[in-house]
């Protein structure tokens, strides 16, 4: 999602100076706690059983001696946006409501997170619960010694069949899968659409086309918020390609590089070309994510890469000529695919210190999340496609609804994000710009992904890399 958003954006550099120091750190005395796993496991008891009841009247009992005495203050660090979402201070409220215990959000600044985040791990300064997204970004935080294992926990079968392997690293669900479940593609605005007589694009060729007919009718056809890097969100183009199990695996041990990819050439190609044509506007290396509602509100630009929920999350749609509903959603075309692709949700986790002091109380809390009870409370309203099958007060959005169909046809699971060794994001999109300022060609655009990509999978002695 940023990181899709709200993705979040790690940092090749920040990476590569800690992970290998952490590969070795166990949290703040370097050992496991014994039973952890199985204490979880004792305590996600399906409800509605005899050992479930007893434990669930353990913890009531448990919340009322913690209000008694003041609670037990978990520490939880995350990124500074990503733990003000909605649902996220609901859940926050609504815990320490019914328990009396606290969450202290420490939250991290966006740009810096990785590079923050990481430092405090590697110094052993590792909070009560800590908010990631997986795959492989997981890893430079060593999830074997850091994280609780809640493989067995009875939530796991209530997480949705696309979204659960995300709470895995090698067979093993480190965290709760507690996000929205956006879908990724291309905004269009359709009053825009039908007044210049345009159909909706099927293919890549159908989009360039589009893109022209907006230019000859002067309108800038996508806003592309290049000075803010990760709005280019190129890794939507990235997935088409890296859904072959091949060539992920081959990328991720160093057998190919992107430079020996085609599809990656004709990707990085299209983003200078449409660049050229005038596809992003005139002012496009200087425009930033934080005009976004107002250029595609007042009509200025027809389209933009985005996911269905900022819609109703973050554009200010009462503000502007253009509502949410008169935008559509339809697959991202950025050159590597001719059908296109939607991109589906990738979610921040909820991870618990299996050797902090207060490992107990974190897995309560994530329990707590994982209720149906109360993740339905926390999520009551919010516009987002489930996570969990037991979900029932969410909202899909109208964009989700009008282009399940098409979902179904070119959807396709986050991927290069979460799972190619060394992504990132923001790095990434850096060489984008310098693609599109003219300082290097396409060759030497991916040439620079290699080499930063090929830093981090070195720096975590990745095989192949060592």
């Amino acid at each position: 999602m940023r990181n899709k958003k709200a993705k979040v954006l790690c940092s090749a550099v920040a990476i590569s100076i800690t992970a290998a120091l952490l590969a070795g750190c166990g949290g703040n005395t370097g050992e496991t706690k014994e039973g952890t796993k199985a204490e979880t496991k004792q305590e996600t008891k399906a409800a509605g059983t005899d050992e479930g009841t007893k434990a669930a009247e353990t913890k009531g009992e448990e919340s009322k001696d913690a209000k008694k005495e003041g609670g037990i203050t978990l520490t939880l660090y995350g990124n500074a946006g990503d733990t003000q979402r909605p649902f996220m201070q609901n859940i926050f409220k609504l815990y320490e409501e019914k328990t009396g215990n606290k969450i202290d959000v420490q939250g991290i600044d966006t740009d810096n997170f990785e590079n923050v985040a990481l430092t405090k791990f590697q110094t052993g300064d590792i909070p009560d619960l800590f908010m990631h997204f997986g795959g492989y970004g997981l890893d430079a935080y060593n999830p074997k010694e850091n994280f609780v294992d809640f493989t067995d926990a009875a939530w796991v079968s209530d997480i949705q069949d696309n979204v659960l392997p995300q709470t895995k690293r090698d067979g093993v669900v480190y965290g709760l899968p507690f996000w929205e479940a956006s879908l990724s593609g291309t905004f269009y605005n359709k009053k825009i659409f039908e007044e210049q007589g345009i159909e909706v694009p099927k293919t890549q060729e159908e989009f360039d086309q589009a893109c022209q007919k907006l230019m000859d009718a002067g309108i800038t056809p996508m806003y592309m918020a290049v000075k803010d890097v990760w709005p280019m969100l190129y890794q939507f183009g990235m997935d088409p390609i890296f859904q072959n199990e091949d060539t992920l695996k081959k990328i991720n041990s160093n057998q190919i590089k992107y430079a020996d990819i085609p599809e990656m050439t004709d990707m990085v190609n299209w983003y200078k070309t449409s660049a050229d044509k005038g596809y992003f506007g005139k002012s496009y290396n200087t425009d930033t994510w934080d005009y976004a509602s107002e250029v595609l509100g007042n009509g200025e630009a027809a389209m933009m890469l985005g996911w269905d929920t900022w819609l109703y999350t973050d554009y200010d749609s009462e503000s502007y000529t253009y509502k949410a509903d008169d935008f559509g959603i339809m697959p991202a075309y950025v050159g590597s695919t001719k059908d296109g692709t939607f991109e589906g949700p990738n979610c921040s986790l909820m991870l618990a210190n299996k050797n902090g002091k207060n490992v107990d109380a974190a897995i309560e809390f994530i329990n707590f999340m994982a209720d149906p009870e109360n993740y339905n409370v926390a999520f009551d309203g919010i516009a987002t496609a489930p996570c969990f099958k037991g979900q029932t007060t969410i909202k899909t959005t109208p964009q989700y609804d009008a282009a399940v169909d098409w979902v179904a046809k070119v959807g396709r699971p986050s991927i290069a994000n979460p799972e190619i060794i060394g992504f990132s994001q923001n790095d990434g999109g850096k060489c984008i710009q310098e693609l599109l300022v003219g300082n290097v060609d396409a060759a030497g655009c991916l040439k620079m992904m290699d080499d930063a990509r090929i830093k981090v999978a070195t720096a975590q002695q990745v095989e192949g890399f060592k």
